[in-house]
């Protein structure tokens, strides 16, 4: 039985590194994850999906077709698709929407080209950062990293 128990913990804390280690790798590369909060992209990007958005991407390379991230007044990001693109900026419309975006896309505004986008994942996302959701998140650690103790205790006692 405790070698069952030791296979969960071991691949539980693999997936948690791996994880880990993989949003690291992709944060330095400049790609960025956001939860998606309004569902003017369904069903390409659902509510509550996280999309990944390539902050290195060049605008002058953007072509119609492609979904891009965008700023819109300070701070508010927004992931539509190009329509249009002409000198004057690029013309996005959500696939969810009857008309285009009112405000051109230019080169101050732009972020990055989305390049991956995961349902469901940005719901939890949201939920960890509640209270309740970080009290979760830290009482599952110190549960992890105890048990993994009591599991060490356990092996050592055995030998």
């Amino acid at each position: 039985m405790r070698s069952f128990f030791s296979k969960i913990y071991f691949l539980l804390i693999s997936v948690l590194i791996a994880a880990g280690l993989l949003l690291c790798i992709l944060y330095l590369c400049g790609i960025r994850p956001y939860v998606v909060q309004t569902g003017s992209m369904s069903p390409a990007m659902p509510v509550g999906s996280v999309c990944f958005v390539n902050q290195n991407a060049s605008y002058a390379d953007v072509q119609t077709g492609e979904i891009i991230a965008f700023r819109l007044g300070g701070s508010a990001m927004v992931t539509h698709r190009a329509v249009k693109i002409n000198p004057a900026g690029i013309t996005t419309k959500g696939d969810a929407n009857r008309v285009e975006d009112a405000a051109l896309v230019t080169e101050a505004n732009f972020v990055g080209k989305t390049i991956l986008c995961i349902p469901e994942i940005g719901n939890f996302v949201r939920y960890l950062r509640t209270k309740n959701g970080t009290v979760f998140f830290i009482s599952s650690m110190i549960v992890i990293i105890l048990f993994g103790f009591l599991l060490d205790q356990k092996q050592e006692k055995n030998k």
